[in-house]
């Protein structure tokens, strides 16, 4: 049985308060940048740079996975929008496998685009 891999305190946090897209990065080893810094292109590749709290990163630890010959797996859902087309999808998924190769990693990108009216959510606060 493997053991998961010790991670620095930045790779477990996530970016942004919780809405979508919603980037989820799996891999073996810490990656080479911290998600607050993927954060910032990621708000520029898929187009929310106006309103970057909607985008949310996280990077998360696995023991195990299988492999093409990646080093990272992206799994990206977002909410299917008129000017989110297929070839518009598809340069944002590219964009962002080479934003991590840039940072030293081979990814897979994997993009599931959702009806809007079926996403749900709750946060809550805690007053001081």
């Amino acid at each position: 049985q493997l053991e998961p891999p010790a991670w620095p305190p930045h790779q477990l946090c996530s970016s942004g308060p919780s809405d979508m897209p919603l980037v989820k990065i799996f891999c073996r080893r810490a990656l080479n940048v911290s998600a607050t810094s993927l954060h910032q292109s990621l708000t520029k590749i898929w187009g929310v740079q106006a309103s970057p709290q909607v985008l949310k990163v996280l990077c998360l630890p696995v023991a195990d996975e299988s492999s093409i010959g990646e080093d990272v797996y992206v799994d990206i859902r977002a909410k299917a929008k008129p000017e989110r087309t297929p070839e518009v999808v598809n340069e944002a998924s590219q964009k962002t496998a080479d934003l991590l190769a840039k940072h030293g990693h081979a990814a897979e990108v994997r993009v599931e685009l959702y009806e809007p009216s079926l996403q749900y959510s709750a946060n809550s606060r805690v007053s001081e």
